[in-house]
Formats: C-alpha cells, structure tokens, sequence
C-alpha cells in the first residue's frame, strides 16, 4: 500500500497569507472611507460659505437703496425709504429681516453709526443646529469718513456661523 501526499502548494493559502491580504484589505477600505468623509466635510464647508455670501451679498443690496436718505430726518424726509409700510420706512426692519439697531430697538435708520445685526436675512440657514448652522450678518457703519465736507458712510459686511 502506498500512501499519498497533497504537495504544499495544493493545500490553501497559510495562515500568514491570510492575515497580510486582510491588513491590506483593510488599509484599503480605510482610505476609501477617509477620502468620502473629507469630501463629505468639505462640501458642507463650501455650501456654509457659499449660503454666507448670499447673505452678505442680499444686504449690501439693500443697503443701496438708502443711500439718498438723510441722517438725522429718517422718518420725517419727503423722499419715501425703501421701507414702505413700516413705521420708519428709512429702516432696514422689514419684509422679515430685523436690525438689532446700534443704540438697541429695532427701528433705526438703517445706515445710522454703529453695528447692526440683523435676522430674517438667511432663513434656515440662521437656526441652531440641526437644522442650521446659527447664522448672523451684521455690518458696521462707520460714517467719518468726509467727502466734499459731508459724511459717507463707510459699510463692512460680516457673516459669522458655527459649523
């Protein structure tokens, strides 16, 4: 009786064979994963920013329309404000947007000196999240410069939010 032996090669792979196919298996899949988490990531940041210059962008062109107002005669000027309808029509307080005004209320001259933060502009993009990313834009007025003796004012725009 003779016996038979199965050669090395026919029996499977080793044990070691086995675990360097998972490591690399596994470095595989990890970096797989990694890249769509970054471009997860990153994406989200982009559309913040994107969203955030939208808003910059809508106030500034709402801020155009007062600049043939006069400080000081805001709410007794001939000239109709942009406003129409609200108790100060030369505010920026309406149509769903809110100015937190420099000196506090809500119904100021929308160029008056100081900081403004206004709500309403961005929609949901200024809830807290989940939902949002707890937007605000606000704008300084800085109104010293002169300009043939006269002051213009001086408009910075900022968007702040928490991602």
């Amino acid at each position: 009786m003779k016996r038979s032996r199965v050669g090395r090669g026919d029996a499977g792979y080793t044990l070691v064979e086995v675990m360097v196919a998972m490591l690399l298996t596994s470095i595989m899949v990890t970096s797989v994963f990694s890249v769509a988490l970054t471009v997860k990531t990153g994406g989200n940041k982009g559309e913040s920013k994107i969203k955030a210059a939208a808003g910059a962008r809508m106030v500034a062109a709402l801020l155009k329309n007062y600049v043939t107002a006069e400080a000081g005669t805001a709410s007794t000027t001939l000239i109709p404000g942009p406003c129409q309808g609200a108790a100060n029509n030369w505010s920026i307080s309406c149509n769903g947007i809110v100015d937190a005004c420099p000196g506090g209320g809500s119904n100021c001259y929308a160029l008056a000196q100081g900081t403004h933060t206004l709500t309403g502009v961005m929609g949901d993009f200024e809830a807290a999240p989940p939902v949002g990313k707890s937007a605000r834009v606000s704008y300084f007025v800085d109104a010293t410069t002169l300009v043939n003796g006269r002051p213009v004012p001086v408009v910075t725009i900022t968007t702040n939010w928490t991602d």
